[in-house]
């Protein structure tokens, strides 16, 4: 199980690279999205994230922190369902219009996340 997560947080960190080093692309990956298919995916991959690392918690470094990013990452989930799809099309679209630099920053702060995750893993 910990080879998934840190998996996961390989994926992570190379979404969170891409942003960093080419917001562009970054920014057309999310546009070629339908908004159906963006609301999805964000309520479907926290979800999934989130009750993942709670099951797999005990087996990796920090268990009560895990298990406490696992109720973020599903509050979140829960949070984007009752947000609705326009609502989250538009702070999609909101943060997509912002600066290279702040892209950059929120897209380093995943890669960060992502890093952890294979700390915690391995």
């Amino acid at each position: 199980m910990n080879v998934i997560v840190a998996a996961l947080g390989v994926l992570i960190v190379l979404v969170g690279l891409l942003g960093l080093f080419s917001p562009p692309r970054f920014r057309a990956a999310f546009e070629r999205m339908t908004s159906q298919t963006r609301f999805l995916v964000a309520i479907i991959l926290r979800l999934g994230l989130g009750v993942f690392l709670w099951i797999v918690a005990d087996t990796l470094r920090f268990p009560q922190l895990m298990r406490i990013i696992a109720a973020i990452a599903i509050i979140a989930a829960v949070g984007i369902l009752i947000m609705g799809r326009e609502r989250l099309d538009k702070l999609v679209d909101w943060w997509l219009a912002r600066s290279d630099g702040l892209l950059r920053l929120s897209t380093f702060a995943a890669a960060a996340f992502g890093g952890f995750l294979i700390y915690v893993a391995v």
